[in-house]
C-alpha cells in the first residue's frame, strides 16, 4: 500500500499528483541527458563541431533530476540505507519503532538541509543584478539551487507524512506492509 493511500483523501490525492509531476520531470530529464551526450558525440566526432555550452544547461537538469528523484525515493521509502541493524529487529513493535526513528531522523536532516538550501537561494537572489551565472548561457545559479531546495523540502514533507502514518496506525502498519510485500509466505 502506498503512503498516499493511508492519508486523508484530499491530501492523498494532492500527494499523488505531486509525485506524478515529479516523475514526469524526472522522466523528461532522464531522456534529455543521454540524448544530449549522444548529440555531443555525434557533433564532435562525426560533424566536427562542438555542442555549445551543453554542460551549462545539463547541470541544472542533473540537479533537478537527482533531488526530485530523491524526493520520490523518500515518498516510496526506497532510499538506500546502510542499516546493519535491520536484521536484529524481529517483533512488529521493534520494527515499527525502528521505522519511526529512521523517518524522524530523515525528516530532521532534510528540514535542516532544506533550510540551508533556502538560505542559498535567498543569497543568490539577494545578489541581483550581480548574481552568479554560468559563463556562456548566463543561467543564474539559483536555478540548480532551487532544485536542491525543492528536493530537500519534499523529502522533509514525505518523511513527515511517513511519521504521521506510523503514529496514526501504530505497529499494525508494519504487519500490513510486510503482508503486502510477501503475499505468498505463510506466517
Amino acid at each position: 500500500m502506498q503512503l498516499s493511500d493511508r492519508l486523508p483523501p484530499t491530501l492523498g490525492t494532492t500527494v499523488r499528483r505531486m509525485i506524478a509531476v515529479k516523475q514526469t520531470i524526472a522522466a523528461v530529464a532522464t531522456l534529455i541527458l543521454p540524448i544530449t551526450f549522444f548529440m555531443v558525440v555525434l557533433f564532435r566526432y562525426f560533424l566536427h563541431f562542438d555542442l555549445f555550452a551543453y554542460e551549462e544547461w545539463l547541470l541544472p537538469i542533473g540537479f533537478w533530476l537527482f533531488f526530485l528523484g530523491s524526493a520520490v525515493g523518500s515518498y516510496q521509502d526506497t532510499q538506500i540505507r546502510a542499516d546493519v541493524f535491520e536484521s536484529y529487529f524481529k517483533s512488529t513493535r521493534s520494527i515499527w519503532l525502528r521505522e519511526l526513528s529512521l523517518h524522524v531522523i530523515e525528516a530532521v536532516i532534510a528540514t535542516v538541509m532544506a533550510y540551508w538550501a533556502w538560505l542559498m537561494i535567498i543569497n543568490d537572489l539577494g545578489m541581483y543584478p550581480w548574481w552568479q551565472k554560468t559563463i556562456a548561457l548566463k543561467i543564474p545559479h539559483f536555478v540548480p539551487h532551487l532544485g536542491i531546495f525543492l528536493g530537500m523540502a519534499f523529502m522533509a514533507f514525505y518523511s513527515t507524512l511517513h511519521i504521521f502514518v506510523l503514529l496514526k496506525f501504530g505497529p499494525a502498519v508494519v504487519d500490513e506492509d510486510y503482508d503486502n510485500e510477501h503475499p505468498n509466505q505463510e506466517a
